[in-house]
């Protein structure tokens, strides 16, 4: 039987560790998979090489995979090289469900933990989405964003829930850390804050 040598690259957005491995069928080396990928996704790297195998199927296979976002295949002799890029989740919207960087959901078998983002399709404009990553950017400990065309933004911190509202987001944000860190010295629990107001805030302990 011919040996085949194979190449699997999985290369992800985030930060990368490399690892070989040789996988042994019958006492011959049948395929070899050198991994370029982050730990991000456990089960999408088991699920690629469980299944790179099926020759014939392999691409069509992987292009099906909705957390896949790019593949590329090359061939040298007998060495096949897969290139395949991952999607990456800056939002989640339910179990397994992620918004990309494109704000599209999909589906990834990992479960990673993110900031949970409820908003309607329709609402998924320009100026909403830099106001959710500029808020995913400059909150820590985020926990959810909650949009609505009517009141705007609601998010949930572990220390405080925050009517954030639709104008000003970066000078509302800044008073936010503001109240937050003022506010931590007391080592108060959850804290209800209101800032949609051109003049000052309201403030429940």
């Amino acid at each position: 039987m011919k040996i085949q040598y194979k190449i699997l690259s999985l290369v992800i957005l985030f930060f990368s560790l490399v690892t070989i491995v040789t996988i042994t069928v019958n006492n011959h080396k049948k395929v070899q998979v050198n991994l370029m990928l982050s730990s991000s996704c456990q089960i999408c790297e088991n699920d690629l090489k469980n299944n790179l195998f099926k020759d014939e199927h392999f691409k069509t296979y992987v292009k099906n995979k909705d957390w896949v976002k790019d593949f590329f295949q090359t061939k040298v002799k007998q060495k096949t090289t897969y290139t395949i890029y991952l999607k990456k989740p800056i939002f989640k919207f339910k179990e397994n469900i992620y918004f990309d960087e494109d704000f599209k959901k999909f589906f990834m078998p990992q479960k990673i933990n993110l900031p949970t983002l409820l908003i309607k399709k329709d609402d998924l404009k320009l100026k909403v989405i830099e106001q959710a990553k500029l808020i995913k950017e400059d909150i820590e400990n985020l926990k959810s964003l909650n949009y609505s065309n009517l009141s705007g933004w609601h998010i949930v911190t572990d220390k405080a829930i925050v009517k954030l509202g639709k104008s000003d987001i970066d000078q509302r944000l800044k008073l936010l850390k503001k109240i937050t860190s003022n506010l931590k010295q007391s080592n108060l629990n959850v804290i209800n804050l209101d800032l949609r107001y051109q003049k000052g805030y309201v403030l429940k302990i």
